[in-house]
């Protein structure tokens, strides 16, 4: 949990640079699709093909001799793959249908070989209908995460389907590639995921535990995905996409990861705003995110009334007035596993004990302390400010 925090702290806090391109292996949606058609003669053993939907080609050696293109020569049993302005749809600005023919001059043995090809214009898809479905998924979550009890479980299942959109996105991006090494294509393709993804997943399984730093864990990692799933929404736009399946379910995979990315960080954003409101924000949303919703002890105390760190978390504020608890002495049922903010005001100095879990605070006289701590143990604890006031009955169950 104190790794997920302090990822969710630097994701957060201190800012992520845009990435520049998220597709392996510098690919982007294009026009259009190369095709190669002749190859003219024919010479055994030389094989040429378009691969990468015609972003580069790749040129086989194997003759008994050396083979030439433009300014390299292939040796024998050698394999060369290269970028050729002629052939390549990227930079193109091409109409459904419009064919532009290509031919390339190679040298085999001394013999001229011409190889032709076409680069064909596809039909671009309904950009706006793709922009609104990402919008609108992304608006209904924000929506539906504070209209229902349990937010919280909302927002980590969005948060990992995000993650598995993203991670899918990243996969069918690396297997078109052909000029690189898979793994490290994956990881270069990958970039900041590498880190939103570990928060992302991790994040969803610990605030599923009760811990509310998970949550903020989530809205770093979904807006980590968000913002690197961004350059890739060129695939609304173009016809052909960079990815190893059907440019539907490219587009698909990049709605789910931006809209559930956005939203997620939307709606976690919540939490921030209301721990912004409380006197000690900064320390409270510090030890939250660096040391986690763990069990407290007296250092963790913070002078503030306690409000709801995160959805899920149970707040229980309680006074005590010229000897006496304000409200009276009750009960308080909690879940558990969840988290509880405890808070305590109090008109004489003094220290509050939380029988069950060995957990004790000081307060201040005319001030108020919170501490949080994750109610895992079952039964009926007595909240006491010493040396025998009874404030509060927390009943965990």
């Amino acid at each position: 949990m104190r790794l997920l925090g302090s990822l969710a702290f630097v994701a957060i806090f201190l800012g992520i640079p845009s990435p520049a391109l998220a597709h392996a292996g510098g690919l982007t949606a294009t026009d259009g699709r190369t095709t190669l058609i002749s190859i003219t003669p024919e010479v055994p053993g030389l094989e040429i093909r378009v691969i990468e939907n015609g972003a580069r080609l790749l040129l086989r050696n194997g003759t008994g001799g050396p083979v030439s293109v433009g300014d390299r020569t292939v040796p024998p049993g050698r394999t060369h793959t290269w970028i050729d302005a002629r052939t390549t749809p990227e930079g193109r600005s091409l109409s459904a249908g419009e064919a532009v023919d290509w031919t390339i001059p190679v040298t085999a043995g001394g013999t001229t070989v011409v190889v032709s090809g076409r680069i064909t214009g596809g039909k671009p898809p309904l950009a706006p209908a793709w922009w609104a479905a990402a919008v609108l998924l992304g608006a209904a979550l924000v929506v539906l995460s504070r209209r229902i009890a349990r937010g919280d479980l909302l927002l980590c299942g969005a948060g990992l389907v995000a993650a598995a959109a993203s991670i899918a996105h990243v996969t069918g991006s690396t297997l078109i590639v052909e000029s690189g090494p898979p793994a490290t294509t994956f990881l270069s393709a990958a970039g900041i995921n590498l880190l939103a993804w570990p928060l992302l997943i991790g994040g969803a399984v610990t605030a599923l535990r009760g811990r509310a730093g998970g949550v903020l864990a989530v809205c770093g990692g979904a807006a980590l995905t968000a913002v690197f799933v961004l350059p890739d929404v060129t695939s609304f736009h173009r016809a052909v996409v960079p990815f190893a399946g059907p440019a539907a379910v490219e587009r698909v995979l990049v709605v789910l990861a931006l809209g559930l990315g956005a939203g997620v960080a939307v709606a976690g954003a919540g939490v921030l705003r209301t721990l912004a409101r409380q006197p000690s924000a900064l320390l409270l949303v510090g030890v939250l995110l660096l040391g986690g919703c763990t069990r407290a002890d007296p250092a963790e105390a913070v002078p503030a009334s306690c409000g709801s760190a995160a959805p899920g978390s149970v707040p229980i504020n309680v006074a005590l007035r010229e000897g006496r608890a304000e409200p009276a002495p009750h009960r308080v049922a909690v879940p558990l596993d969840s988290t509880v903010l405890l808070g305590v005001a109090a008109d004489v100095a003094g220290d509050v004990h939380v029988h069950g879990y060995d957990l004790e605070f000081p307060v201040q006289a005319g001030q108020s302390s919170c501490v949080f701590f994750a109610a895992d143990v079952a039964g009926l604890h007595d909240v006491e400010m010493h040396p025998s006031t009874l404030l509060v009955q927390i009943e965990v169950r």
